[in-house]
């Protein structure tokens, strides 16, 4: 009789026990999290922060219990340590994001005095060296692949028909914001897809020393359209690049933009000059974090290298391409694309190793 009883108790017990335990669960997967991006540098660059800004909406509509916040912390570099601190310290977000070089080494800093909070680090690697950081996650992406793209659109726009505004020197520059090795990335693609289409074209290139200098960025520019006849050029300079669109509206030549969809972005003016933009997908690449972080995987002390594979790398195929760059260069950079992802085309990269 005691022993029966028992045995029930035990059933009851274990079944109690399981459904508290999926209850906690459940609990668990729909926890409202709280997300804070740290913008280092300030938003309407039309371009990378932009596109981060936009991941933290995406992520807002597809959840709308997740709670987001976004702070500038603007261009001076000596105040993001201590803009950093007081946010972790606050322990108020579950998730905090910040990207580029600029933020690494104080991501992984202080990661290592609050190793319960978890970080995102976008365009840029946390876990590069001997230490692994087990709450950051880091995302690179494959913008050697963008500026393949870049190049050969670049590349057939010389030797097609119908450019309005292309003067067939078979000279195309490339502006970058900094001579690092994001920016060096971009530049190897860009070499590689122009002389995939032709072995002849020259790529010249400048640096404006910043990513927020528009009007020394414009002054290059003007420099390689005027004085050495170039005839496209590939923005890389973020909000110093918005210069270089000016200098292209102003002296009628072409430019390809950047990291988000320059042309719908800067209006029809300066769209006819823009022949697409290279889509760095900030954006999607972080809601595609928090997809993966709600669905229960381990992110945190991993790195993804994201590229056209993983729709993370992209060409602004809006009304403004289709209208500027013909039916056939399309199709043809619409082949490239699946080339690469298929990898039946081999691009230089800075980040081999």
């Amino acid at each position: 009789m005691y022993k029966k009883i028992f045995i029930v108790l035990m059933v009851l017990c274990l079944a109690l026990t399981g459904c508290a335990g999926t209850e906690d669960t459940a609990k668990n997967d729909k926890k409202d999290l709280s997300i804070l991006l740290l913008i280092n540098g300030t938003l309407g660059d039309k371009s990378f922060f932009d596109s981060a800004e936009e991941g933290m909406d995406l992520i807002k509509e597809k959840y709308p219990e997740i709670t987001t916040k976004t702070i500038e912390m603007g261009t001076d570099e000596t105040k993001y340590a201590a803009i950093l601190e007081e946010n972790v310290a606050s322990k108020a977000y579950d998730i905090i994001v910040a990207g580029t070089w600029q933020l690494k080494d104080k991501v992984q800093k202080i990661s290592d005095k609050y190793p319960e909070q978890k970080f995102m680090l976008f365009d840029d690697n946390a876990n590069d060296g001997d230490k692994k950081y087990e709450n950051i996650y880091s995302i690179l992406y494959k913008q050697n692949e963008g500026g393949f793209l870049a190049g050969a659109l670049a590349g057939l726009v010389e030797q097609g028909e119908g450019y309005s505004f292309a003067k067939k020197t078979k000279k195309i520059g490339l502006i970058g914001g900094m001579d690092n090795k994001i920016v060096k990335d971009f530049l190897l693609g860009y070499e590689d897809g122009a002389k995939y289409i032709d072995k002849d074209i020259e790529v010249l290139t400048s640096y404006v020393g910043n990513f927020t200098d528009a009007i020394k960025a414009k002054d290059l520019a003007n420099i390689l359209y005027k004085e050495k006849d170039v005839d496209i050029i590939f923005n890389v300079a973020s909000i110093a690049g918005l210069g270089i669109i000016d200098s292209a509206a102003e002296t009628e030549c072409y430019v390809i933009g950047v990291d988000s969809d320059q042309a719908a972005l800067l209006g029809e003016a300066k769209a006819k000059y823009i022949l697409t933009s290279i889509l760095k997908r900030v954006d999607t690449s972080l809601l595609r974090a928090i997809d993966k972080y709600k669905a229960g995987e381990e992110i945190f002390g991993t790195t993804e290298i994201l590229g056209v594979k993983d729709d993370a790398i992209g060409i602004a195929d809006n009304d403004f391409y289709k209208n500027t760059v013909s039916e056939a260069d399309r199709a043809k950079i619409d082949e490239i694309i699946d080339e690469i992802k298929a990898d039946k085309i081999t691009i230089r990269s800075e980040f081999n190793d």
